[in-house]
């Protein structure tokens, strides 16, 4: 279409909008706002009255519902027969962050854990990404449940740094460089890795800490209770502090 001056554009506009106006009355269906009109304009580059109402009439284009394609995304997860999300839940989270599938995830998880494991868990999630790599870290050696490859390498502790740079094949220190400042340029930071050494060599950078710890509580929390004694200051602050606060105490009380 060749380019309008602005007063034939402002008629373009105007004899679209009298147009759609006309035909969603026949139709009987309500006339869908001035913004609607506008962002197909801007879309599709055109004034195309039938393809503007096949997508107010099929829910298409700018007319279809987020809702519809979180949802899809959200069906193909195995939930379980006990996990399945209600749709109450979906919108109530939709209401408040919007559509984040991998959060929904995380947040549907922690709220499948109840009570005491509910409550440790919250706290445990209080900590920054740091400390819950080291929890993490400690996890995988303390329960040795899943192997040295399981472990989240820290680029900014220095022993990890030692590590990879004295074990790391050549090639794939030049793969993390380039990823790292690959992330550098799109205003990201790459700080944790995984590194599966002793499986396909290959090497992943991970950026979701929280939801790591969310899936794995359940074991996590075995573990802690199981050998607190191993888990130190971690089991002290997120396990014995919220015992204390249950028992109606404030740990700063017990602190001199």
């Amino acid at each position: 279409m060749a380019d309008l001056n602005i007063i034939e554009r402002a008629n373009k506009i105007l004899t679209f909008r009298k147009y759609i106006r006309e035909e969603c009355r026949k139709k009987g269906l309500d006339y869908p706002s001035d913004e609607k009109l506008a962002e197909y304009i801007n879309n599709e580059n055109n004034y195309n009255v039938d393809t503007f109402m096949d997508m107010c009439i099929n829910k298409k284009g700018i007319f279809k519902d987020p809702m519809d394609d979180f949802k899809a995304e959200l069906a193909l997860i195995e939930w379980g027969p006990d996990g399945q999300p209600t749709d109450e839940e979906i919108a109530a989270y939709v209401a408040e962050n919007g559509y984040n599938v991998h959060g929904f995830i995380t947040h549907h998880v922690i709220n499948t854990y109840k009570g005491f494991e509910k409550a440790t868990l919250l706290r445990a999630l209080a900590l920054d990404d740091a400390e819950l790599v080291k929890l993490w870290n400690k996890f995988i050696e303390e329960g040795a449940l899943y192997g040295a490859d399981s472990y989240i390498y820290d680029l900014e502790n220095a022993d990890d740094r030692i590590y990879l740079t004295t074990h790391m094949p050549k090639d794939l220190r030049a793969e993390l460089t380039r990823k790292i400042n690959n992330a550098k340029l799109h205003g990201n930071k790459v700080r944790f890795i995984q590194w599966f050494e002793l499986n396909d060599n290959s090497m992943h950078i991970k950026t979701d800490i929280k939801s790591i710890i969310v899936a794995y509580w359940s074991e996590i929390f075995e573990r802690m209770m199981g050998y607190p004694m191993c888990y130190g200051d971690f089991f002290e602050n997120i396990f014995w502090t919220e015992c204390v606060g249950a028992l109606g105490y404030n740990m700063d009380n017990f602190v001199k």
